[in-house]
Parts: structure tokens; sequence; C-alpha cells
């Protein structure tokens, strides 16, 4: 019994529900454009399954999006110049010198761009492949079609079957977050309800938990990438940050000990509240998918505001200095995961 349990584990570790989900979209969009092909009775129909194909194995939507405009402009750009080629052999001109000429901007362009490398491939298919009898245009026409059916197929199922594992994430990041922040708010309140300190620390600690396991399911799902100008591509870096504001909260815990929280609480609670709303106006932004800028520039605006209210406030001594202390530790860390994950434009460039 302990063997096949051992096995089914690594069998599930080999091949579980994120390689079950890739293999379901991939197969969906290729009878999608297998059967868009025949019903269009193309003669070459199977480059709309090699596209869909390339596309559909794309780790994220965004990239999907991407890849597939690339195929059609470089199918695009191969099919006008297989055009112009076979305008030229129709007057007499040698198909290999023909495609000689016209491979040498094709190359240069998918030298820059190798992303449009399919108006090579195109530009072969339509000037050196013997054509089918009928009209010699019919190919280049053809070969967009293809690239447009296959682009199509594997786009609706990536739009309609997307990843699961960032959503995941963006859920846990955004549990820890109003966790935290009641925990926080809680301390600074001068409310002795220690058991519900006990369940928001909890719920923080296992939010963390499914975060790393979202994060871990991502990875097998290969749509985790190296920080770039997208938060979805970021959202992994949230991590370290989240850990930080547990330790901050714990710190603070210890800070604003039982004697010493009716005081804290008289000169910080407005901080306080003023942070807690600040966790939840940023978990509401981080739990969605989709960045939305006017309650991004609320978050900014409201950090700016606390940090102002901080410097404003004057020097204390004894516990009510530590806690200030590290109120303005949680408020710098808050600071540091939202430009990680909502680079500026200027620190981007």
């Amino acid at each position: 019994m302990t063997a096949i349990i051992r096995t089914r584990r690594r069998l599930h570790a080999f091949f579980g529900a994120p390689e079950a989900r890739r293999l379901l979209r991939t197969l969906m969009s290729c009878a999608i454009s297998y059967g868009a092909a025949r019903l269009a009775a193309l003669p070459e129909g199977y480059w709309a399954l090699i596209t869909t194909l390339v596309i559909v194995t794309q780790p994220s939507l965004t990239q999907a999006v991407d890849t597939a405009r690339d195929q059609i402009i470089g199918a695009f750009i191969g099919a006008v110049a297989g055009v112009l080629g076979i305008v030229a052999m129709q007057h007499g001109a040698a198909p290999l010198a023909v495609f000689t000429i016209a491979l040498l901007p094709l190359a240069a362009l998918s030298a820059k761009r190798p992303a449009f490398r399919l108006a090579c491939v195109t530009l072969v298919i339509v000037v050196l492949i013997p054509a089918s009898p009928g009209s010699p245009y019919e190919r280049p026409m053809h070969r967009v079609l293809e690239i447009l059916i296959g682009a199509a197929s594997s786009f609706v199922v990536s739009a309609l079957w997307p990843n699961r594992a960032l959503d995941a994430a963006h859920r846990s990041v955004a549990d820890t977050l109003r966790s935290l922040g009641q925990l926080i708010g809680l301390y600074l309140s001068g409310d002795h309800d220690d058991a519900r300190a006990q369940r928001l620390e909890t719920q923080s600690t296992d939010a963390q938990k499914a975060l790393d396991d979202a994060l871990k399911e991502a990875e097998r799902e290969h749509i985790i990438v190296l920080v770039q100008n997208r938060r979805s591509d970021a959202i992994d870096k949230a991590a370290p940050f989240l850990r930080r504001l547990h330790s901050d909260a714990l710190f603070l815990a210890k800070a604003v000990s039982r004697p010493d929280r009716d005081a804290c609480a008289a000169r910080l609670g407005a901080t306080g509240r003023e942070l807690q709303a600040l966790f939840e106006a940023l978990a509401s932004v981080l739990a969605s998918n989709r960045q939305d800028d006017a309650k991004l520039a609320r978050v900014r605006s409201s950090a700016g505001e606390l940090k102002a209210m901080l410097t404003a406030q004057e020097p204390t001594h004894g516990a009510q200095q530590v806690a200030q202390f590290v109120v303005g530790l949680i408020v710098a860390d808050l600071d540091a995961l939202i430009a990680t994950i909502y680079p500026l434009k200027e620190q981007s460039a």
C-alpha cells in the first residue's frame, strides 16, 4: 500500500494538474484549428496546426497574443514577398534567383526581429515548393489564412481557459496583505484581543504558504518569468516582501506590549487606521490580474500621505518610539513592494 501511495505521489509530481491543463489546452486548440482548416478546405491545413502548437504552448495569454501577432505579421510579410516573386517568375525570372533576392531582406528582418522568422518560411513555401494546379497567387493567400486560423484557435482556448496559478498567487498575496493589515491595526488600536491576533497571524502564515504553492505550480506551467513592465510577470517578487511585513508585524507585537498598548493607541491609533486602509487598498489592487491604474494611483497617494504623517510626528521615547520606528519600517516595506510590482515608467526605462 505504501509503495502504491509513493508511486501515485511521484506520478502526480511528474504529471499533475498544471501539466494536465496544458495538455488539454493543446489538444483542444489543435481540434479547433484542424476543424476550421477542414471547413475552409485549405490544401495545406497542417500549417494551421503548426501555428496552433507554436502559440498554445506559450506560457501565458500575453505571450500567446504576442506570438500570434508575430506569426501573422511574419506570414503576411513572407506572402507579400512571395507574390512579388511570383510576378517576377511569370515575367521569366528564375525561381532560385527570385528566392535569393527576396530572402536577403527577409533574413535581415529575421536577424533583427527573430519573432518574424516565419516570413522566410512562407517565402520558401510560396516560391520554391511547386504549386498545385490553379492560380499561383492562391498559395500566399492560403498561407496567411492558415496562420490566422491557427492563431485564432490557440488564442480562443488560451483566453477561455487561462492558467490558474497566477490567479491563485494574486489571491494569496491579497489575503496575506488583508490579514497583516488587520493584525497591525489591531496592535495599534489598543485592543487586547490576543485570540484574534493569533488567528490573523495564522491566516497570514497560511496565505503565504498558499502563495508558495501557487508559485511552484506556476513554475510547472512555465509562467513565471523575469520582472518586466507587467505586474503579472512580477507577482513572484511579492513573497519576500510579505515575509518581511509579517516579521514587522511580529516585531510590532513585541514593541506594543500589554502595558503600553493604550499609550501607543492614543498616539498611533490614527496611523494604525490609515495603515490598515492602505493594506486593504493594496490587497484590492493585487487581488486582480488586471492592473487598475486609478486604484494604484490612490494606493501610491495613500502611501505618500502616510510617510508624511510619520515624518510630521514628534519624537517619542520608550515603547512608543519603538512602535513608531516599526510602523516606519512597515510603510517602507509596503512602498518597496508597490515599486517592485508596479515599477514607475521612469524607473523601468
